[in-house]
């Protein structure tokens, strides 16, 4: 009785790949994650125009350090996009951002609003 194993039988194929296809010559793509939340816009008569304060914690959480992207949602062609300058401020809550009212009065932004927060892109 003959027992075949596998490695008996046809030869193996040998495929020639050129060195620049093999996959250790592709560097894999570094995939950068943002990372945002869900928070309050609240509005405050103590904030300047084109700035917001936040939590110190929440924007290191976030990674934001001079500004912030605030995203409204809407849904489609009524998503509304804000960048204001971002001071740190320890008396605000780690769920709210405090804008300055006269402003988000005029962007149409009420108060208590719930908008995506993350740093815009670079």
């Amino acid at each position: 009785m003959s027992e075949n194993k596998p490695g008996e039988g046809k030869p193996a194929r040998k495929l020639l790949i050129p060195s620049f296809l093999t996959p250790s010559g592709i560097k894999p793509e570094e995939k950068r994650e943002r990372r945002e939340r869900r928070l309050r816009i609240r509005r405050r008569t103590d904030v300047d125009e084109g700035k917001a304060k936040m939590n110190p914690e929440t924007m290191k959480e976030l990674e934001i350090r001079d500004r912030v992207e605030v995203v409204l949602v809407g849904g489609g062609s009524r998503e509304r996009k804000y960048v204001f300058a971002v001071i740190p401020s320890e008396d605000v809550p780690r769920n709210e951002v405090w804008c300055n009212e006269e402003e988000m009065r005029r962007l149409g932004v009420a108060d208590n609003s719930i908008a995506t927060v993350r740093a815009p892109r670079e």
